[in-house]
């Protein structure tokens, strides 16, 4: 996922150009707004809460230090870059009281722009995961004590006390397995947890992009509760989700409103009212972890590091993240399940970069992936199943690369027709564009199959030929007319490419 970026420059030209290097380099951010000055992005904060804000330093109205000051006092987490000549740069750095790390000096390379935004995003990342690994470890810890306080286990009266506070207005819903294993599907006992797993991908996914706020846990192996803010309709939500696990899966889901409880106790009668006893359910489970957790941490990890490498641009270290999930299934250590359930979540995990991305549309779904690892009885079988998920993401990433490059190179070559009369270098090209030069040559020669030089040698030298065969034009002005202000080594060139002297072209 990028980072949301601010630009605030007085100057329209440099907020135009810095768009422009966002766009055409992997940096791990886009723009979603810029800003004259600091007063007018102050008024943008609220709106569009960047994650990131690069600001010049002089600027009328409100200046860089004050926006600084401002984003330091009201938007702590987000992260904030000083752009400042020399002659500024003692004043700029009064911005380090106020957490700003990082400083550019005008006019600056656009490569070390690039890095210090690399930098930036990274730190991003990072700050971001640690949040999330905090949030998914107090959310665990929640989950247990409401857990507890449904099936009425021990728990700490003082925590539930706290959560009953925080699930107040909450519609309670109880969604029960019929059964993991429909006559209509092979599935087998060892296939349980997989299936738990998958389940849980499904509702965590329809939960992920219902509005308001929503919780929901494992009471036993075969039911789930969900605590729901009552902001609309909620029952849609579980005939949808009935609908695609019976599709996928052959399985067959209960759901039940037990209404809005006012207390803690009110939760623990109606829950028990509902569950079956021990006794009473399906024998076919008798024996499996009646306690599992829905891994969908897992899920959200690869997903994560996998689209900080993909945003970052940084091919060689996602060919070894990769690799590093290949490896993962084939520690002597795991057993079949265990190595059934990794590879599901990394397939899960490059399935949804896939989705959100690359724009690629994966062929196949839950349920097909489902019942392909149900047919796997061996480890080796795993590890061939998950190469195909990686080989399958890879060529995903491929066309994506492509198509992104593509469009790049096409406008380059666009360009290029229209300056190659003019002083027409790979630097000037590049830095029209936003790239490197050493970038820009390698992407050149991977769409064009030639070097930048070569294509503008033989454009050049195309356009000469057409000049000496159609035109009287002396050879001078031919040269000057295709971008060689010496004629001599115009002609050298000529004679090295074509075989013949300028004007011998000509006679023929």
């Amino acid at each position: 996922m990028k980072g949301g970026l601010l630009i605030v420059d007085d100057e329209p030209l440099i907020r135009k150009g810095l768009v422009k290097l966002v766009e055409n380099n992997s940096l791990g951010w886009s723009v979603i707004g810029e800003a004259g000055n600091g007063r007018e992005a102050v008024a943008k904060l609220e709106e569009l809460r960047p994650d990131l804000v690069m600001t010049d330093i002089r600027m009328p109205l409100m200046d860089g230090l004050e926006l600084a000051n401002y984003i330091a006092a009201n938007f702590p987490e987000t992260a904030v870059i000083i752009l400042t000549g020399y002659r500024d740069f003692e004043y700029a750095q009064k911005a380090i009281t106020c957490g700003v790390k990082q400083f550019l000096i005008k006019p600056c390379p656009e490569e070390e722009v690039c890095q210090i935004l690399q930098l930036a995003y990274e730190q991003y990342r990072q700050l971001a995961a640690a949040k999330e690994r905090e949030a998914s470890q107090l959310r665990d810890k929640e989950d247990q004590q409401l857990r507890a306080v449904l099936l009425q286990l021990p728990y700490d009266v003082e925590e539930a006390t706290r959560l009953e506070k925080v699930l107040a207005g909450s519609e309670l819903w109880l969604l029960q397995v019929n059964s993991y294993y429909p006559d209509n599907r092979q599935f087998r006992r060892e296939d349980l947890k997989l299936l738990q797993f998958a389940i849980g991908n499904i509702l965590q996914e329809l939960l992920a992009a219902r509005p308001g706020n929503s919780r929901w846990i494992t009471l036993e192996y075969d039911c789930f509760a969900f605590f729901l803010s009552k902001d609309g309709e909620n029952e849609p939500l579980f005939t949808q989700a009935a609908a695609i696990v019976h599709k996928l899966l052959g399985i067959v889901l209960t759901a039940k409103c037990l209404g809005i409880p006012t207390s803690l106790n009110q939760m623990e009668i109606w829950v028990e009212g509902q569950l079956k006893t021990r006794e009473e359910r399906d024998s076919a489970a008798a024996g499996d972890s009646r306690e599992f957790s829905v891994n969908e941490t897992n899920v959200k990890l690869i997903r994560s590091e996998l689209a900080e490498l993909l945003l970052l641009g940084r091919p060689a270290e996602l060919h070894d993240y990769l690799a590093g999930i290949r490896q993962s299934v084939r520690q002597p250590s795991i057993s079949l399940e265990e190595a059934k359930i990794g590879a599901f979540c990394a397939a899960m995990g490059m399935l949804d970069v896939r989705k959100k991305e690359l724009n690629s549309k994966p062929i196949g779904d839950i349920g097909k992936r489902v019942a392909e690892l149900n047919l796997i009885h061996s480890k080796p079988e795993v590890e061939r199943w998950l190469d195909g998920q990686i080989r399958a993401f890879e060529d995903a990433l491929s066309n994506w690369q492509n198509q992104r490059t593509s469009g790049i190179i096409n406008r380059a070559v666009l360009y290029i027709e229209e300056h190659y009369t003019e002083d027409c270098n790979i630097a000037a090209v590049a830095a029209h564009f936003h790239l490197s030069p050493n970038h820009f040559g390698n992407l050149f020669k991977r769409e064009t199959g030639e070097s930048f030089s070569g294509y503008v040698a033989r454009l050049r030298m195309n356009k000469a030929k057409f000049l000496l065969k159609n035109t009287d034009l002396k050879v001078t002005e031919i040269a000057q007319g295709v971008g060689y202000l010496d004629s001599n080594y115009f002609a050298t060139v000529f004679r090295q490419t074509v075989g013949l002297s300028p004007t011998e072209y000509r006679k023929q």
